[in-house]
C-alpha cells in the first residue's frame, strides 16, 4: 500500500491530485496510471476506501438524525413549530439508501419513527405536504406499498386511482413483499379486504388487482408474434360485440397480463394495422372508466404511465397533491419505473422536465422538497449502495468495485458538504458565534470540500457563504479565514491585489506566490486575476516591479517549470559550471543567466543543482547567489533552491521574528495553503527549527486568529480519516482577535475570607425511605440565576415558558435566550470552560463570548423563594442533613444499591412524569414512570451524587466564575 497511500503528503506536484483528499486522490492517480496492477495494493485500497465511505455515511446519518430532530423538536423552534427550511435540506436532498441510515440513527437516537414523526410534525394548519411524500420515501420498498394500500383504503371510500397506479407499475416481486406486510401489521387477508372495499361496483377492477396480487403478470417473457397476433384478433372480436352480447372482461384480463410489454406493444401495432383503429379506443367504448384507466396502464411503459398520472396531476386550477404526493415519494432510483425513467419519460412526452412543470403548479415547501428530491435521485451513486457494501475477499471484480467506490465517494461528499453547510448556518445564526465549533468544522476540511460547502450553503440560503463568515468576524481572524475558505486562486488573486494596490508594490509577496505555488496553480490564478481586472498580468506585473525582479517574475508567469520531471544528474554538472562562470572575478553577476536556470529547473532538480555545486566548487550555491546585487531577487533565488513547504516555513519564521508579528504572511501563507500542504509546512517548522509551528502561534497570535491558526496546522482532515479526533484548544481568557477589540472582561472576584475550622464529620444519619410526589408537569415554573452575591433574579414569563417547553422536549436541552448572547444549558450539558462539572441545580447560564457562567434553578409556580445565601466565599462549611423521613406506604420490593424507591399515587401511569425529592440531597427531580408499572406499584430510582465534602478543604466554590 505503501506506494499508493503515502504517510506524508506530496505537496505541490500535481494540482487536481493535491487539491482534494490525499488517499482518495492517490488511489484515483494510482488507478488511471495502472499502478495499480499489484492485486494486494488494489485490494487495500479498496478496503481502505469501503472504510472511508462507511464512517462518513454514519457521519452523516447522525447528523442527520440530530439535525431532523432539532428541526421538529428542540429548543426555541421546536417549541414554537417546526423549521422546515432545515428539514428540507436535512432530508430530501439525500439519497434512499441514506434516508434509511438516518431512519436507523434517529430511532437509535430517540426511539422513535422518523417517517411518523415527519408526517406528524409538518401537518395542520401550517403544515407542508411535503411531509407526508417524505415519510413514503423513507419507507423501504415493501412498506410503501403496505402504506400505500392502507392510506387508499381506510376510512370512508376507497382511492381506486391509487390502487391502479401503486399495482400496474410495480413488480410482482414487491407487491409480494407488500403484501406480507400489509398482513403482518393488519392481521388480516388483504384479498378478503380490497375485495371488500372495491366491491360489486368495481368487480372487473378488482379482478384485475387481485391476479396483478398473485404475481400473474408477466414482465420478462419472451415475444411470440403468433400468440400476439392471435391476442389481437380476440381482443377485437371481444370489442366489437354489441350490447346484447357479453363482454368478457376477464379474458381482456388474462390475455393482457399474459403478455409481457413489449409483447403488448406489439399487439397494439397488430390491432391498429389491421382494423385502423387504436385498441386503446375500442376500449374505451366497452369498459367502465376505473377499469379503463387500469387496462390504459397495461398498454404503455410504466414510466409513461405515471408521466401521464402527473401531468394531469398538474393540469386544471389547481395541482391534485395527493397524486403528486404519493407518486414522488414512492419513486427511487431502484424502483420500477425508477424516479430517472419516469422524468426521462415525462420530458419527453410533454417537452418540458418535471422540475419546470412542477415550479409552475406547487408552490412553497412542496415545491422546495419535491425539486430537491428529484435532484437527490439523480446521483449517479443511487444504485451503487448495493454494489459497494460486499465482501472484499469475495469479490471477483476489484476494478469495477474500485470505480463504484469512487462514483459513491463523490457523493458522500456532496452530502458531507450539505451536512458542514447546515452546521456552519447553526454557528453563526443567533447572537453571537459558536466559534470553537466553526474552527474545528473549516479546520478539518480540505480547500476543495470547503468549495463543495459554499456550493451547499448558497443553495440552502441563496447567500454567499464568505460574506456570512465575514459578517461574523473580525480582525486579523477574518483575514485569515477569508484566505482559508476562499478557493485557492481566489486566495491568490486576494495576495497578488493586496501586493500590488497602493505606493509601490511587495515584489516579496509577488515572488513568494510564484515560487511556492504549483505552475497549475499560478495559470489558475493568471486566468481568475484577468477575468476580474480585464487587463492581463503580465502588463501589470511589468509597471509594478523593475530590473531583474520583473525578469524573474515574468519568467515564472510563464509557468514553464516541469514539476515531475525526473533529475538530470548530468544537467546539474552542467549547469553548476554555468552559474559558477556566472561571478565575474571582480564580483559581478549575471542575473539573467541565474534566473533562467533556477526559474525553468523543477525543486528536484533545483536540489540536484545545489548538491552537484557544493561537491565541485566546495561553497554552498546560496553563497554564490549571495553575490546577487539586488537584495530581493536574492531572497527570490534562494528561495527557488529550496522545497515549497521548508520556503514557506522559512518565511513564517521570519515573521514570527523581530517586534510585533507579520500577521499578513502568516494569514496569506497558511490560510492560502490547501490542508495538506499546511501540514506540510508544519511539518517542514518542526524539522527546521525544532520548534512545533503551533507553540510559535500560540507565542505571536491571540484570540481566535490563534485559535483558527493552530487548528488549521494541526487538525487532520476528516474526510480523509473520519476516525481521527478534531478538537481545539479552548479560549478562556478575553483575547483580540488581532483587531484590538478584546471581549467584556469579567468582573473581580472578591478576595477570599480567612477559612474557618472545619467542624469535625456529623455521626451518619440513617437515610429515610422517600415519598414520592406527584406534580403535574403541565404546571407553570420559575427559573432564577444566581449572581457573584448570592443573589437569585427570576427570568420573565416569557423566557421561563421557552426553558419549561425546552427542557421538557429534552432533559440536556441547550437553550440560546432571544436577543441576548446568553444560554441555559441543562443536564449533561450544563457544564462550560469555566465550570466543568453541573451544578447541583441541574442547570447553567453561559455567556456564549466569553464561558461566564451563572447557576440557574427552577422553582414551582407559587413556592416561596428560599431567602438569598450569603456569597460563596461567606458560607461556611455545614453538613446539610437530610429532610426528615415521611410516613409512606409499605414497601414490597427491595431496591437495587444506589437507587431510592418511588412510589406512583393513583391517576398515573406509564409515560408520564413525576416530581420527586431525592433523599441524600434534597433536590427536586423529574423522573418518568417506566411501562409496566401502574398506580400502587414502585420502581428504582438512581440517586444523584450530592457535592463532595472535602474536610479541612473549601468546597467547590459555584460562583468563582460568575458575573
Amino acid at each position: 500500500m505503501a506506494p499508493v497511500v503515502a504517510a506524508a503528503p506530496q505537496v505541490l506536484v500535481d494540482e487536481s491530485t493535491r487539491l482534494a483528499n490525499s488517499t482518495v486522490a492517490r488511489i484515483v492517480k494510482a488507478s488511471k496510471g495502472g499502478s495499480l496492477s499489484d492485486p494486494t495494493i488494489k485490494k487495500q485500497c479498496v478496503e481502505k476506501l469501503q472504510k472511508i465511505n462507511g464512517e462518513l455515511k454514519g457521519r452523516i446519518a447522525d447528523a442527520d438524525a440530530l439535525a431532523a430532530h432539532e428541526a421538529m423538536k428542540s429548543g426555541i423552534t421546536g417549541a414554537l413549530g417546526c423549521d422546515h427550511t432545515k428539514l428540507i435540506s436535512v432530508l430530501c436532498t439525500r439519497t434512499k439508501a441514506a434516508l434509511q441510515r438516518t431512519r436507523q440513527a434517529y430511532r437509535k437516537a430517540y426511539d422513535k419513527d422518523l417517517a411518523k414523526e415527519v408526517a406528524s410534525e409538518t401537518s395542520g394548519v401550517l403544515g407542508s405536504n411535503y411531509g407526508k411524500m417524505m415519510s413514503y420515501a423513507l419507507d423501504g420498498p415493501e412498506e410503501y406499498v403496505a402504506d400505500l394500500i392502507h392510506a387508499a383504503c381506510h376510512g370512508m371510500g376507497c382511492d381506486e386511482n391509487a390502487l391502479i397506479e401503486l399495482c400496474m407499475t410495480r413488480s410482482p416481486e414487491q407487491l409480494e413483499a407488500g403484501k406480507k406486510c400489509w398482513e403482518g401489521r393488519r392481521d388480516k387477508a388483504l384479498f378478503d379486504y380490497i375485495g371488500k372495499e372495491l366491491g360489486m361496483l368495481f368487480k372487473d377492477l378488482k379482478h384485475l388487482i387481485l391476479e396483478i396480487l398473485k404475481g400473474k403478470r408477466n414482465w420478462t417473457g419472451p415475444v411470440d408474434k403468433k400468440r400476439a397476433a392471435h391476442h389481437a384478433e380476440r381482443l377485437h372480436h371481444e370489442c366489437t360485440k354489441n350490447m346484447f352480447q357479453n363482454f368478457h372482461e376477464d379474458r381482456i384480463v388474462d390475455w393482457l397480463l399474459t403478455s409481457p410489454p413489449d409483447e403488448v406493444k406489439l399487439i397494439q401495432e397488430i390491432y391498429e394495422s389491421t382494423y385502423n383503429k387504436s385498441l386503446k379506443k375500442a376500449l374505451e367504448a366497452k369498459c367502465g372508466k376505473k377499469f379503463f384507466l387500469a387496462l390504459s396502464a397495461l398498454l404503455v411503459p410504466p414510466e409513461e404511465f405515471l408521466a401521464m398520472r402527473l401531468e394531469k396531476a398538474m393540469k386544471g386550477w389547481g395541482a391534485d397533491d395527493k397524486v403528486l404526493i404519493r407518486i414522488l415519494g414512492g419513486l427511487d432510483h431502484a424502483s420500477k419505473p425508477s424516479m430517472l425513467q419516469v422524468a426521462d419519460a415525462y420530458q419527453r412526452k410533454y417537452t418540458r422536465t418535471l422540475k419546470d412543470a412542477l415550479r409552475a403548479n406547487i408552490k412553497g415547501n412542496f415545491l422546495k422538497a419535491a425539486t430537491a428530491w428529484i435532484s437527490a435521485l439523480e446521483d449517479p451513486a443511487q444504485h451503487l449502495e448495493v454494489k459497494t457494501n460486499v465482501d472484499v475477499d469475495t469479490c471477483t471484480d476489484l476494478d469495477a468495485l474500485l470505480d463504484d467506490l469512487l462514483v459513491e465517494h463523490n457523493s458522500v461528499e456532496c452530502m458531507m458538504a450539505d451536512v458542514d453547510a447546515q452546521e456552519i448556518y447553526n454557528c453563526c445564526h443567533g447572537w453571537g458565534t459558536s466559534d470553537g465549533k466553526l474552527i474545528a468544522l473549516l479546520c478539518s476540511r480540505s480547500k476543495p470540500h470547503l468549495q463543495k460547502v459554499a456550493a451547499a450553503y448558497y443553495e440552502q440560503r441563496d447567500k454567499p457563504l464568505l460574506k456570512r463568515l465575514r459578517s461574523e468576524t473580525t480582525g486579523w481572524y477574518r483575514l485569515f479565514m477569508t484566505y482559508l475558505v476562499e478557493s485557492p486562486e481566489d486566495a491568490d488573486v486576494r495576495a497578488l491585489d493586496s501586493a500590488m494596490d497602493g505606493l509601490g508594490a511587495d515584489a516579496v509577496a509577488i515572488i513568494e506566490f510564484l515560487v511556492g505555488r504549483s505552475q497549475a496553480r499560478v495559470r489558475a490564478a493568471k486566468a481568475r486575476w484577468e477575468g476580474k481586472h480585464d487587463k492581463p498580468l503580465v502588463d501589470r506585473l511589468r509597471s509594478e516591479l523593475h530590473g531583474s525582479n520583473r525578469t524573474l517574475a515574468l519568467e515564472l508567469l510563464k509557468g514553464e517549470r516541469n514539476e515531475t520531471a525526473p533529475v538530470n544528474e548530468k544537467l546539474a554538472k552542467e549547469q553548476a559550471d554555468e552559474l559558477h562562470k556566472g561571478v565575474s572575478r571582480w564580483g559581478s553577476t549575471d542575473d539573467e543567466k541565474f534566473i533562467s536556470i533556477l526559474a525553468k529547473n523543477s525543486p528536484n532538480q533545483n536540489a540536484a543543482l545545489r548538491s552537484a555545486y557544493e561537491k565541485k566548487y566546495n561553497r554552498s550555491l546560496e553563497s554564490q547567489i549571495a553575490k546577487v546585487g539586488q537584495k530581493n531577487l536574492k531572497k527570490c533565488l534562494q528561495a527557488l533552491l529550496l522545497p515549497p513547504a521548508d520556503y514557506y516555513a522559512m518565511r513564517i519564521r521570519k515573521a514570527f521574528v523581530g517586534l510585533g508579528t507579520s500577521d499578513k504572511v502568516v494569514c496569506r501563507v497558511l490560510g492560502g495553503s490547501d490542508k495538506c500542504d499546511a501540514l506540510a509546512i508544519a511539518a517542514a517548522y518542526q524539522r527546521k527549527y525544532t520548534t512545533v509551528l503551533k507553540d510559535g502561534i500560540k507565542k505571536e497570535c491571540s484570540g481566535n486568529y490563534k485559535r483558527l491558526a493552530q487548528a488549521w496546522v494541526t487538525l487532520p482532515d476528516a474526510l480523509e480519516d473520519p476516525e481521527a479526533p478534531i478538537d481545539v484548544i479552548a479560549d478562556t481568557q478575553s483575547e483580540p482577535d488581532g483587531d484590538g477589540v478584546v471581549d467584556d472582561p469579567d468582573p473581580p472576584t472578591p478576595p477570599a475570607s480567612p477559612k474557618a475550622p472545619s467542624p469535625p464529620p456529623p455521626p451518619p444519619v440513617p437515610v429515610p425511605q422517600p415519598t414520592a410526589v406527584a406534580a403535574p408537569v403541565q404546571q407553570c415554573a420559575i427559573y432564577e440565576h444566581q449572581d457573584s452575591r448570592g443573589v437569585w433574579t427570576a427570568y420573565d414569563n416569557a423566557t421561563a415558558s421557552i426553558l419549561e417547553a425546552a427542557v421538557r422536549s429534552n432533559p440536556n436541552a441547550v437553550v440560546r435566550l432571544p436577543g441576548i448572547p446568553f444560554e441555559v444549558r441543562f443536564g449533561a450539558a450544563a457544564r462550560s470552560a469555566r465550570i466543568q462539572q453541573p451544578p447541583p441545580t441541574g442547570a447553567l447560564q453561559v455567556n456564549i463570548h466569553n464561558e461566564n457562567s451563572r447557576v440557574v434553578r427552577r422553582r414551582p409556580a407559587g413556592s416561596v423563594a428560599p431567602p438569598p445565601a450569603p456569597p460563596a466565599y461567606q458560607q461556611p462549611q455545614q453538613y446539610q442533613a437530610p429532610p426528615p423521613p415521611v410516613p409512606q406506604r409499605p414497601v414490597q420490593m427491595a431496591m437495587p444499591a444506589g437507587t431510592f424507591p418511588v412510589l406512583v399515587p393513583a391517576g398515573h401511569g406509564p409515560g408520564m412524569q413525576l416530581m420527586v425529592r431525592a433523599p441524600n440531597t434534597g433536590q427536586m427531580m423529574t423522573v418518568i414512570i417506566p411501562q409496566g408499572v401502574g398506580p400502587g406499584g414502585q420502581f428504582a430510582v438512581p440517586l444523584p451524587q450530592p457535592p463532595r465534602v472535602q474536610y479541612g478543604a473549601p468546597q467547590q466554590n459555584w460562583r468563582t466564575a460568575m458575573y
